[in-house]
């Protein structure tokens, strides 16, 4: 029994036939289900919750041209052929934006959303072409700002698990020990929301070359009893469940044996 929740086919069209492509590979690798979680601002109706006045509402602009109909009777057509395939979407939080957000979401039959930070205001950190902006902040400081994030999208409620949990370190920038002290209250926060964390295995495949979370967080969140998911943040069909025998390597040594699938944002438990 497994599953990958994250998982994007937005570089094909939307169709059954690009689709099964994905879903192949999963079924190959073992998979039982594998769940599709578009970007939410690749879809037109996204734009006012996720876009801003600067830099960010420009990328996305370039970006969005979906409708999320569309999308979603894909997924519900797959379902209905008997693909073993779940609803879901990938959601960036953006603060100040939670009633668009909600909004946004809230007409479709998601079995879940995942909860992304992918912007301190207008600069998207892991973009290369915002890579300059690293070299002018301080580490720690945007450490603690992209953590204090992650907190407050936890507890809006609106999220069933938190993508790439320290997508932060995505270039290799580290922030010093001590300021993994102050990490883990935020930690410490996430846990009492009851949302779950995704391991997931695009951090082999990013320059900083590691599984996200780190070690350090990985430890906070067996502290702390998060329930956790392994997914692949597949773009491609041959990434999906890519890697998923080091992420199982991973987290047993954590104590970590039970996985979760998703129907209708419930989860339900599944051993690894």
């Amino acid at each position: 029994m497994a599953a990958d929740y994250h998982v994007h086919i937005e570089k094909g069209p939307y169709t059954i036939e690009w689709l099964k492509k994905f879903v192949d590979t999963g079924l190959g690798r073992g998979l039982t289900e594998i769940g599709i979680s578009e970007h939410g601002y690749r879809f037109d109706e996204g734009y006012n919750a996720f876009s801003s006045d600067g830099f960010r509402g420009e990328w996305i602009k370039r970006r969005k041209g979906q409708k999320i109909s569309e999308y979603v009777a894909l997924i519900e057509e797959a379902k209905a052929m008997g693909l073993p395939v779940k609803l879901g979407i990938e959601a960036d939080y953006i603060p100040g934006k939670e009633k668009e957000i909600k909004e946004f979401l809230e007409p479709y039959p998601w079995d879940y959303i995942i909860g992304s930070v992918h912007w301190i205001e207008d600069w998207g950190i892991d973009l290369n072409e915002c890579m300059e902006k690293w070299n002018s902040w301080d580490v720690d400081s945007v450490y603690l700002e992209y953590f204090n994030m992650v907190e407050k999208m936890a507890k809006t409620g609106m999220f069933d698990f938190i993508g790439h949990i320290d997508l932060v370190k995505i270039f290799g920038f580290r922030a010093k020990p001590h300021t993994f002290d102050k990490i883990k209250r935020n930690l410490e926060e996430i846990a009492k929301t009851g949302i779950a964390i995704e391991v997931s295995t695009a951090g082999f495949r990013k320059p900083v070359g590691e599984i996200y979370p780190s070690e350090k967080i990985m430890k906070m969140i067996k502290e702390y009893n998060i329930p956790v998911l392994v997914n692949s943040d597949a773009h491609t069909p041959e990434d999906v469940a890519r890697d998923f025998d080091r992420a199982y390597n991973y987290i047993k040594p954590y104590g970590i044996n039970t996985l979760y699938y998703f129907k209708e944002r419930k989860r339900i438990p599944y051993n690894i």
